[in-house]
């Protein structure tokens, strides 16, 4: 899954802290990274679209050095058009298995970038993306260390779709020396009671054992875990009580509802959770 990635680059201060966090990728299996600009055209002459796609060009190879200095294969690409789609369109390109990307979460800055170039891809990006706050990565000196340790204690939230699935399949190719506990975490409706809740919790313990087998069989030591209330408040209560290092969730459910449930959590850890989060569609 995160055998190639896609880094999004802006040349901002903010997208230094993206490579900088990069740079420990490849302690989860990381060997290529692409990075890729967009310039959005509209309206330009041919002439100073070829020295904008050139001048950029050269500062992606600029940023490309710390990369390739803790020995990641880079290349990188420069695309015109709609930013959104024009990244979407590199990674599809490219053939990554994943889109690495910063976002602004909570707080005021949450609701100025609510419709960021970051969620956007990875709402409608169709392969995993990689997330981690810009203000989480600020408090390390070494922000590379929340990469490096993304696997050590990792939740994943299942309601046994295929998204769930994939979610699973994709965190058991990560390298098993960067993985230590794995948390299968199935959120059930607070308002359930009697005959529905004994049902309800012997299912979920059935399905959380299938899942928990699938990843021992690969080495990893998991543990399935029940919780009732909302989705997105029992997710991030989860990964604080188990002080999680990164959070993988799918984002398409069995049924529209659910789909739209996903949807939301998914959206609602990316601005709050504090550890990177990976979606995977």
């Amino acid at each position: 899954m995160l055998r190639s990635v896609m880094l999004p680059a802006d040349f901002s201060d903010e997208c230094s802290l993206v490579l900088h966090f990069a740079s420990g990728l490849e302690a989860l299996g990381t060997r290529r990274v692409v990075l890729g600009h967009v310039i959005e055209a509209s309206g330009m002459e041919g002439p100073l679209i070829a020295t904008k796609v050139d001048r950029a060009r050269e500062q992606l190879r600029q940023l490309a050095a710390p990369l390739a200095e803790v020995g990641l294969d880079v290349e990188v690409r420069v695309e015109t058009g709609d930013p959104v789609q024009g990244l979407i369109g590199i990674a599809n390109e490219t053939h990554v298995g994943a889109v690495v990307c910063g976002s602004h979460g909570r707080g005021i800055l949450a609701k100025l970038f609510s419709g960021s170039v970051s969620e956007q891809i990875a709402l409608e990006a169709n392969v995993p993306v990689m997330l981690a706050r810009y203000d989480l990565l600020r408090t390390k000196s070494d922000p590379a260390e929340y990469a490096r340790s993304f696997g050590r204690s990792l939740i994943l939230p299942t309601d046994f779709s295929a998204s769930s699935t994939r979610a699973l399949l994709g965190t058991l190719e990560l390298p098993a020396r960067s993985l230590g506990t794995l948390y299968l975490l199935h959120v059930l409706e607070a308002g359930l009671t009697g005959e529905k809740k004994r049902k309800a919790e012997e299912g979920a313990e059935f399905q959380l054992r299938t899942q928990r087998k699938i990843a021992e069989d690969q080495g990893v030591t998991a543990r399935g875990v029940i919780r009732f209330g909302d989705p997105k408040r029992a997710v991030l209560q989860e990964a604080n009580e188990r002080r999680a290092t990164g959070i993988i969730v799918g984002s398409r459910g069995q049924s529209v509802f659910q789909e739209a449930v996903l949807g939301s959590t998914s959206m609602t850890l990316m601005r709050q959770a504090s550890c990177p989060v990976m979606i995977v569609p």
